[in-house]
């Protein structure tokens, strides 16, 4: 079987949302674990409501479903030093994500968990992936207030950098689909779950959902609240990328709608860029998972930044960019050791005003650089961008 590349984007170490790249064996249970969560001290929920939810490590993706990429395979090389380093988290946005899961864990805590104890946080996030396609007309944001301006993102990237793209495929993920039992229960199915258990706990997640006066149907950013890329070669379509509502309404809400859906999804395109050229395969084996996802990051940076700003490109305003990257690489992902680590906000921001840099540079000449020319570009700065900077 063709290995899978999987690149979750903007939330996953800071929130948890989503499952981590497994490749295991999935044991079903029957019924709700017990274990998996049992609240306690409902205040303390709605103040750190996320620190309050448990591992994913009950269930585990079938290999079938999701192989590891290089970039996750943890090889037991150099770990980055922590001291080396300023790192801060905490970011407006998780404060309005926090906000959000609190009142429904203050208010309806039966309902969430009906819906948490059976994985329904997987739903969007594999139906998406695994059962939509272009084929089936896609719109983004919870009304579809994001669609003209994703689609015209897409149309102006894939002219901007030069790979294959006929076989990309910009999709969304809905945690309305938590209403379709029909859907749901088969997405329980991909993962693992016998037909009798995989129907029962989709006709829970549809009633706990239209019971719920604040999951609103599932317009619920928790569901939600990530972009990931993912590639498969041999398959088709072997190129995805999924935009989730929850991260396109959060950003929105705290006033980052008119730049947040195209510098998200430049972000994930970058990985598209290095899946097609292999960039995410540039760190010898022996680094560690931590250095290996930070260098791929970092690079998805400081692409994007020069496919935002560069006047052949989206040609945004520089300053307003950078105002919404700040807050985006606020999301703290101070987790050094972690697979996922992503480097620290000021690694980010070093990043991609290199990439602003660029841009302007290559406005000069007057024509765009190539991927590989950009990449060289990176690969010199790279030494820079992960200096130690702390006092």
């Amino acid at each position: 079987m063709p290995s899978n590349r999987f690149v979750f984007g903007s939330m996953l170490a800071a929130t948890c949302v989503i499952v981590g790249c497994q490749d295991q064996t999935i044991v079903p249970a029957t019924a709700p674990s017990t274990s998996r969560f049992a609240p306690s001290n409902q205040a303390a929920l709605s103040q750190s409501p996320l620190q309050a939810l448990p591992s994913r490590s009950v269930l585990s993706v079938p290999s079938s479903v999701v192989a590891p990429s290089r970039v996750f395979a943890d090889h037991g090389g150099r770990i980055i030093n922590p001291n080396d380093y300023v790192c801060t988290s905490g970011s407006p946005v998780t404060d309005y994500l926090y906000a959000e899961l609190g009142n429904t864990l203050a208010t309806e805590p039966t309902l969430f968990f009906a819906m948490y104890n059976r994985f329904a946080d997987y739903i969007p996030t594999y139906e998406a992936l695994y059962f939509q396609s272009t084929a089936t007309p896609q719109y983004f944001g919870y009304n579809g207030e994001f669609t003209q301006l994703m689609l015209k993102t897409e149309k102006d990237i894939k002219r901007f950098w030069d790979i294959p793209n006929a076989d990309i495929q910009l999709l969304a993920m809905h945690g309305t689909v938590l209403t379709d039992t029909a859907r749901t229960a088969r997405t329980y199915r991909l993962l693992g779950f016998p037909d009798a258990v995989a129907s029962a706990y989709a006709a829970v997640d549809r009633a706990a959902t239209l019971a719920s006066t604040t999951m609103h149907g599932g317009n619920f950013g928790f569901w939600t609240f990530n972009a990931f890329s993912f590639s498969t070669p041999g398959h088709n379509p072997s190129d995805r990328i999924v935009m989730g509502d929850g991260i396109l309404e959060a950003y929105s809400a705290i006033g980052f709608g008119d730049v947040a859906p195209q510098a998200i999804f430049a972000h994930e395109y970058a990985h598209q860029v290095q899946f097609e050229n292999g960039y995410d395969q540039d760190l010898d084996p022996s680094v560690s998972a931590p250095e290996q996802t930070r260098y791929a990051e970092l690079m998805a940076d400081a692409m994007s930044a020069y496919f935002l700003t560069h006047s052949r490109g989206l040609a945004l305003n520089q300053k307003r960019v950078a105002e919404f990257l700040q807050v985006f690489f606020q999301i703290g992902d101070c987790a050094f050791t972690d697979p996922g680590h992503h480097g620290t906000p000021n690694q980010r921001l070093k990043a991609a005003t290199f990439g602003f840099d660029v841009a302007a540079q290559a406005q000069k000449q007057g024509h765009i650089l190539t991927s590989a020319e950009f990449h060289a570009l990176f690969v010199a700065e790279f030494p820079i961008l992960i200096a130690p900077d702390a006092p």
